[in-house]
C-alpha cells in the first residue's frame, strides 16, 4: 500500500546543516510566513536533564523533612496521644511523598530507555508496543512475559527485567525508613518532685521578734546545728597543729602565714555548701542552694539562702575597760562596769554576771531580746576579748537574679536562736516599760571541745590562750577574727542543710503530703540514627546511579517525551499502512500491522526535506546514527498556525 511520508515536526528534532547559501535562503523565502525558531540536538535533553532534578529534589526534601521530624519527635521525651497521632501522620505522608517521587522518577527513566531499545534493534509491532508501554511495572512485565512464553530472552529482555527490579525496589526503598525507629512502651511508677516541709521547723519563718528566744524552737535550732557539724563539718586540721605544741597555749606555734592563705580558706569550707570568694577581710558568706528530692536523688532548686558575717574585734580588761579595734586603730578605753546605752556595755556586764562563777575560759554568746528593732548584732565573748558581729540572712532565687519578697527563714534573727536554749541565762539591761523600753540581753555560755568536729570549733583555744599583750601579732589576730566570722556564719547553713533533707517532705507543685508515686505509661520514639543516615544516603546515590547510567544509554539517541500526541506522531507511518483497526484490541491492531508490513522496523533518523533537519521514524531501513543539529542555523518550525474554526 502506498502511502505519503510525513516529516515529523517535533522540536527535538535533529537538524542536517544545509551547505550553501542558496539552501537557507529557499527556507526562509517565505516573509509572509511564521519567523524560523532555532532548536538543536540539545534541546532535548536539558529538558529529560531538568526534569530529572526536578524529580530528585522532590524526593530528597520529603526524606529531609522526614528526617527532621525524626529528629524532633525522639527528642520530646514521652509523646502523648495527639503527637503520636501527628508522627504517625507525618512519617506516613513524607514516607508517601518520597515513594511517589520515586516512581515518578523510575517511570521516566523507563521513558527515555525506550527509545535507544527501539534504535538499536528491530522489532514487530507487538514488541514495540510492548517497549513503549515498558514505564509502569505492569508493562514490564507484559513485555517480560511475552518474551520469555514465546520469544525466549534478549538483550532487551535482560534491560528491561533489570529495569523492572530497580522500578519495583526503587518505590519500595523508602519502606527501610520504618525499621530505622521505633514507639516504645514504657510502664513505671513516677515519683514526684518533693521540698522540704519547713512549716514543720519550730525555728523556720519567724516573724515576731519576742519568739526568737523561745526554748524549744532554740534547743530545735541547736540540735539542726550539732547535727549539720556531724554531718558535714570537719575538725580544723590548725586546732591538732597548735594542740599538739609541747607549750600550747601559751606558745603554740601559729600555722598561718596571712589572714587569707589558702590553707585558712580550706579550712573554712564546709561540705554541701560554698565558701563565697573573696573571703575578708573581717567578712566571711557561705550560700547553700536548697535540695528538692525525686526518687531518693538530690536535685537543686532555684532557691539559695545566703549568710554573710562581719565580726570586729574588741578588746576586754578585767578592769572593767574595753577597746574597739577598726582595721587596727585602737579607740578606748571605755568603761563597760557603768550604766552606759552602749549596747556592747550591756553585753559585757551580762556576760560577767551570768557566768562569773566559772573560771574556765568557755566562750559566751549573747544577744538581746524585747526590743522596739530585731537585732542586728550578736556577741561572742571570752575573758579578756570579745567579738561583735554583724551577721546577714539572705534568699535568692534563680541563681542570685532576685531575693524573696518573703523567705523560709527570718533574716538575721535566726542568729539569735544560740543565745537561748537550756543553758541561756537571762540578763535584764535598762528593762522599763514604757517609750523608754530598751533591750533585755540573753546570754548563752556554749559547750565547746579540743576535739572536734563542733559548732564552735576552735574557739575555746582562742579563748583560753589569753597571752593579749601589745603590741598585737596582726596576722594571728586577723585570723582569729575572720576564723570566728566563719563560725558565725556557718551555724544557719548547717542547720539548713540538715533539715532540708532530713525534716518532712511534700510535693514541690501542689504541696501534697501525698508522696507516693503513680503508675505511668510512656511512648517515646527511639531512632537508630546510623540507620537514619545509611538508608537515606543509600536512596540518594542509588538515584544518581540510575540517572547516570540510563543518560549514558542514552546518549546519541533522540527521546522523545511520554506524550501520546507524539507517539501517535511517530506512529503514524506505520499505522496508514492498515485501515479499520480503530475497533481492535492493541494486540490484534499489532499482529494485523505485523502481517501487511510484513518486515520488522525500528526507531531510526532519515533525511530531512530540502536539506532540512533529520526526520525520526518508525519505518525498517532508517538510520541508526542520529547525528546532533548544526549550531547557529535556524529551520521553519510552524507553531502560530491558525486553527480552522467549527462551524
Amino acid at each position: 500500500m502506498s502511502h505519503r511520508q510525513i516529516p515529523s515536526r517535533c522540536p527535538d528534532a535533529p537538524q542536517a546543516p544545509p551547505e550553501t547559501d542558496s539552501t537557507e535562503e529557499l527556507l526562509i523565502k517565505d516573509s509572509e510566513g511564521p519567523a524560523p525558531e532555532p532548536f538543536g540536538s540539545g534541546d532535548r535533553f536539558y529538558s529529560d536533564l531538568l526534569k530529572l532534578v526536578l524529580r530528585f529534589f522532590l524526593i530528597c526534601c520529603s526524606l529531609a523533612l522526614l528526617v527532621i521530624c525524626l529528629w524532633q519527635f525522639s527528642g520530646r521525651g514521652p509523646l502523648d496521644k495527639w503527637q503520636q497521632r501527628c508522627l504517625n501522620t507525618l512519617s506516613i505522608l513524607l514516607t508517601g511523598i518520597a515513594s511517589l517521587g520515586l516512581g515518578s522518577l523510575v517511570g521516566y527513566l523507563g521513558s527515555m530507555l525506550r527509545w535507544p531499545l527501539l534504535a538499536r534493534t528491530m522489532y514487530k509491532m507487538q514488541d514495540i508496543d510492548l517497549i513503549l508501554g515498558m514505564a509502569p511495572p505492569t508493562g514490564s512485565l507484559r513485555l517480560i512475559w511475552r518474551h520469555l512464553w514465546k520469544d525466549g530472552t534478549s538483550r532487551t529482555t535482560r534491560i528491561v527485567a533489570a529495569y523492572l527490579l530497580i522500578n519495583i525496589f526503587g518505590r519500595l526503598s523508602v519502606a527501610v525508613f520504618g525499621l530505622t525507629y521505633n514507639t516504645m512502651d514504657r510502664t513505671g511508677i513516677e515519683y514526684p518532685i518533693l521540698s522540704t516541709n519547713w512549716d514543720s521547723v519550730s525555728w523556720a519563718g519567724y516573724s515576731n521578734a519576742s519568739a526568737i528566744y523561745d526554748l524549744g524552737a532554740a534547743e530545735d535550732y541547736w540540735n539542726s546545728v550539732w547535727n549539720g557539724v556531724r554531718k558535714y563539718a570537719k575538725k580544723p586540721k590548725w586546732m591538732d597543729d597548735m594542740a599538739q605544741s609541747e607549750h600550747f597555749p601559751l606558745f603554740g606555734e601559729f600555722p598561718f602565714t596571712t589572714a587569707n592563705s589558702s590553707d585558712l580558706l580550706s579550712e573554712l569550707r564546709i561540705e554541701n555548701s560554698t565558701l563565697e570568694e573573696p573571703v575578708g577581710p573581717n567578712t566571711v558568706e557561705y550560700s547553700y542552694q536548697l535540695k528538692d528530692f525525686h526518687e531518693g536523688y538530690a536535685i537543686p532548686s532555684n532557691h539559695t539562702v545566703h549568710s554573710t558575717v562581719n565580726c570586729s574585734f574588741v578588746e576586754v580588761s578585767k578592769q572593767g575597760q574595753y577597746w574597739r579595734w577598726n582595721n587596727w586603730d585602737r579607740t578606748g578605753p571605755l568603761d563597760w562596769r557603768k550604766e552606759s546605752d552602749d549596747v556592747l556595755s550591756q553585753v559585757l556586764v551580762a556576760s560577767k554576771d551570768a557566768y562569773h562563777e566559772y573560771s574556765v575560759g568557755y566562750p559566751h554568746w549573747a544577744s538581746f531580746a524585747y526590743t522596739n528593732h530585731e537585732p542586728s548584732h550578736v556577741y561572742l565573748v571570752c575573758p579578756e576579748f570579745a567579738w561583735e558581729c554583724s551577721p546577714t540572712l539572705t534568699e535568692t532565687v534563680a541563681n542570685q537574679s532576685s531575693q524573696f519578697h518573703q523567705g523560709l527563714f527570718n533574716s538575721a534573727r535566726l542568729y539569735a536562736l544560740p543565745a537561748a536554749g537550756v543553758l541561756g541565762r537571762l540578763r535584764m539591761g535598762n528593762f522599763a516599760e514604757g517609750p523608754d523600753f530598751d533591750y533585755a540581753v540573753f546570754v548563752n555560755q556554749l559547750p565547746t571541745t579540743w576535739r572536734g568536729p563542733n559548732a564552735l570549733d576552735g574557739l575555746r583555744m582562742i579563748c583560753d590562750m589569753g597571752n593579749f599583750t601589745m603590741p598585737l601579732d596582726k596576722i594571728r589576730w586577723n585570723t582569729y577574727t575572720l576564723w570566728v566570722s566563719g563560725l558565725v556564719a556557718r551555724l544557719p547553713i548547717l542547720a539548713i542543710a540538715y533539715e532540708n533533707a532530713a525534716r518532712q517532705q511534700y510535693t514541690r507543685d501542689t504541696h501534697s503530703n501525698r508522696t507516693a508515686g503513680t503508675a505511668y505509661l510512656h511512648t517515646t520514639l527511639e531512632v537508630n540514627w546510623n540507620r537514619v543516615t545509611l538508608t537515606a544516603v543509600s536512596i540518594m546515590v542509588g538515584q544518581i546511579l540510575v540517572i547516570l547510567i540510563v543518560i549514558y544509554y542514552c546518549n546519541g539517541v533522540y527521546t522523545r517525551d511520554d506524550s501520546h500526541l507524539a507517539t501517535a506522531e511517530l506512529l503514524k507511518t506505520v499505522i496508514t499502512r492498515f485501515d479499520g483497526g480503530k475497533l481492535m484490541t492493541g494486540e490484534e491492531l499489532a499482529v494485523s500491522l505485523d502481517r501487511a508490513l510484513g518486515v520488522s522496523v525500528s526507531y531510526g533518523t532519515r533525511e530531512g526535506q530540502d536539506g532540512g533537519p533529520p526526520e525520526v521514524d518508525l519505518e525498517s531501513g532508517l538510520d541508526s546514527n542520529f547525528p546532533p543539529f548544526p549550531h547557529k542555523r535556524r529551520f521553519w518550525r510552524k507553531t502560530n498556525q491558525r486553527l480552522p474554526e467549527v462551524q
